[in-house]
């Protein structure tokens, strides 16, 4: 017979602090690779700050930080968008539950502000996508699939593989340039692992976001990792040196040129294309905010698909197909929130550029922020189940505030 008092006695000997935070790098692990394990593991996160009076102190002690503030405030403007919302109650709800992911905000700043567990999880996940990125190399170079995925493809999708891979090369590169004592990779090895992944996005992971995320992210690396005197040289060329490496790899030139003709061709086309529908999406969602109904406070939670509908309801064929998401971030919160939700939107990505952090962390954090931003005019990243999720661990992990943090200096 299992003694209850015994079990319930271990559980409360568990050190609460060491299992949340090792979920939450968990949890980074498992959303590369499953969708199940990662909402059970995200279950567990939150039962330990429920059930932990320890932990919800740290939280309430948190609640002055700025991206925490506007998390909270985000998560507000989105329930409220419920009770409002031109779509069906039930629909606003299940988008309501995909914002839960605003949520990880606060409890993830609580707990990781110390530097030795923001260079964990740094390390932990760095590892780990350079050891996805060998298995897709053998997986592209000897012909064998993961998971029934395409050849080459570990990590979800293409798009979020070469995201990933994008925000660990240039991992690589801020660790190798601003080492510290503590330290456990050398910087040969980050170099060396910088190369592989760099390889990797040009050559065998064909996602467009990728590309978007590696230019801004080298582009980064430059302004803050090379001296004054020649850093603005460097993001100039930056760019024009990536764009110049994927118009020579016959993986990034096939879908540069595809994408190329699914806009140039898309009012022809009998199909739906990536590229196509993005612009006639964009196009009217364009007309939806020409005769906008709601301008201050929008269509609300998921009203999206709804003020689309109307808009399309004429249209024949794929044209005419009702969907739920423009693929572009900020238009949808135009639509579903108004002007009121754009502003908070922008003042929730603004407020990880005020939290009090200074040296590799705040590089390590902005940079990752910066291409989401970027490739969020062609994607609802700040949404999406990995992406999304992965952006709120990520940037809360390391912009959360710790005293000795804010003094790290960097040698630029």
């Amino acid at each position: 017979m299992i003694d209850l008092k015994a079990v319930k006695r271990n559980i409360q000997e568990i050190d609460s602090l060491s299992l949340v935070r090792s979920l939450i790098v968990l949890e980074v692990a498992v959303m590369l690779f499953s969708t199940a394990a990662t909402v059970v593991v995200e279950a567990l996160v939150f039962l330990c700050f429920i059930s932990s009076g320890k932990l919800r102190k740290r939280v309430f002690s948190e609640l002055k930080q700025p991206m925490v503030i506007m998390a909270l405030v985000l998560s507000v403007m989105v329930t409220l968008g419920v009770f409002y919302s031109a779509a069906p109650f039930s629909e606003s709800m299940d988008m309501l539950k995909s914002w839960r992911k605003l949520l990880l905000v606060p409890l993830v700043a609580s707990v990781y502000a110390d530097t030795l567990w923001k260079n964990r999880l740094v390390y932990y996940f760095t590892g780990l996508i350079v050891f996805s990125a060998l298995v897709s190399f053998a997986g592209y170079l000897f012909d064998f699939s993961i998971y029934n995925r395409p050849l080459g493809i570990v990590v979800a999708n293409h798009a979020t593989q070469g995201m990933l891979f994008s925000v660990a090369m240039f991992a690589c590169l801020v660790l190798s340039r601003f080492p510290l004592s503590s330290d456990f990779f050398p910087g040969w090895l980050l170099k060396c692992s910088a190369g592989l992944l760099a390889l990797n996005i040009l050559f065998v992971t064909p996602g467009r976001s990728g590309y978007l995320a590696s230019i801004v992210l080298v582009m980064a690396f430059s302004f803050w990792g090379i001296k004054k005197k020649t850093r603005i040289v460097f993001m100039l060329l930056a760019p024009v040196v990536i764009l110049s490496l994927l118009l020579v790899s016959p993986v990034a030139q096939d879908r540069i040129r595809i994408g190329l003709d699914e806009i140039e061709n898309y009012k022809q086309s009998p199909e739906l294309t990536a590229m196509g529908v993005r612009i006639v999406m964009w196009k009217n969602t364009v007309e939806i905010l020409k005769k906008f109904e709601h301008p201050v406070l929008g269509y609300g939670t998921n009203g999206f698909e709804t003020a689309y509908r109307e808009q399309v309801v004429n249209e024949k064929g794929w044209q005419g197909e009702p969907v739920g998401d423009p693929h572009n971030q900020y238009l949808r919160i135009l639509v579903e929130y108004g002007v009121v939700g754009l502003m908070l939107f922008l003042l929730f990505i603004s407020s990880f550029f005020r939290q009090r952090i200074r040296g590799r962390s705040y590089i390590l954090g902005i940079g990752v922020l910066l291409a989401w931003c970027a490739t969020s005019m062609f994607n609802p990243h700040f949404t999406t189940f990995v992406e999304g999720r992965f952006l709120m661990i990520w940037c809360s992990t390391l912009l959360s505030v710790n005293i000795s943090q804010t003094t790290e200096s960097l040698d630029l």
